[in-house]
């Protein structure tokens, strides 16, 4: 009995040193320095051109006002006012203009460069006046299972002092579950969002995850539904890249009178495949 029992607390001990380093393997896999260094760098925008113009190879812009679904106040532009390159970074600023009107820029790569599963890596300082809502994000190139949710978003990072405070959220959005009630949905409470901070999604077929300075945030799984899949996993399309500063709206909320300018600064954006 005792060899008996001897053998089986070796091979249970095996059975752990195993599943632990089998663990542990599967934790190197999915940290963002591992990922980087086993993967190809597809594209990436590194703001370093001589231009004050972000490259047009590149970047389009949503342009217009309306409130864009969420009665945000900006009216956007296309305007080195509201972006530009200097220094090695690109800046998207929001100001209020002498008609006492806020104007601001979202940078698309829509029909220039979008994605199919991948490592998006976004190196970034934000504004964290009261008002402002800037956001780091992906919506699909085609709406294939139709409009807003139900063909997918996927936002990197979004961030509003007024509603959140120092809360970074990354969250994915479809016909499964969107807006208030989104499918995977969390955040990490960041001290200093002025300074240089990574964000970064790791998107392949059977899940979404989310990392913020190298350190995992989150994770939403592919259901694998056999049945109407597309409902809560259509990110199984291209998506194009976008960056905005947006003011006021449902997250935005109250913009102090004071306030004149806000804004966020990017320091690259990296495509890893």
């Amino acid at each position: 009995m005792k060899k008996n029992y001897f053998i089986a607390l070796c091979l249970a001990a095996g059975f752990l040193t195993s599943c632990s380093l089998l663990s542990s393997s599967r934790e190197k896999d999915m940290r963002p320095d591992y990922v980087k260094e086993n993967m190809s760098l597809v594209w990436a925008d590194e703001f370093d051109g001589d231009s004050a113009e972000p490259n047009p190879e590149f970047w389009d812009y949503n342009t217009g006002g309306g409130g864009w679904g969420n009665g945000e106040r900006q009216y956007y532009t296309n305007d080195r006012t509201n972006s530009f390159v200097s220094d090695g970074t690109l800046k998207i600023v929001a100001h209020k203009n002498e008609k006492n009107k806020w104007t601001s820029a979202r940078l698309i790569t829509s029909f220039k460069k979008s994605f199919t599963y991948g490592y998006v890596e976004f190196r970034a300082k934000l504004p964290v006046e009261k008002g402002s809502w800037p956001a780091l994000w992906m919506m699909p190139q085609f709406t294939t299972y139709g409009q807003w949710p139900r063909s997918g978003e996927i936002d990197v990072m979004e961030y509003a002092t007024n509603f959140w405070g120092k809360k970074a959220y990354g969250t994915v959005h479809c016909k499964a579950g969107s807006g208030g009630n989104a499918v995977n949905s969390d955040y990490r409470e960041i001290s200093d969002v002025r300074k240089w901070h990574t964000y970064a999604v790791l998107w392949t077929e059977d899940s979404i995850k989310w990392y913020y300075d190298g350190e995992f945030l989150t994770e939403y799984k592919n259901p694998h539904n056999e049945k109407d899949a597309w409902q809560a996993w259509p990110y199984d399309q291209p998506f194009y890249i976008i960056m905005n500063v947006a003011m006021g709206g449902t997250l935005g909320m109250d913009i102090p009178e004071k306030l004149k300018s806000c804004q966020m600064e990017v320091d690259y954006v990296r495509v890893y495949q």
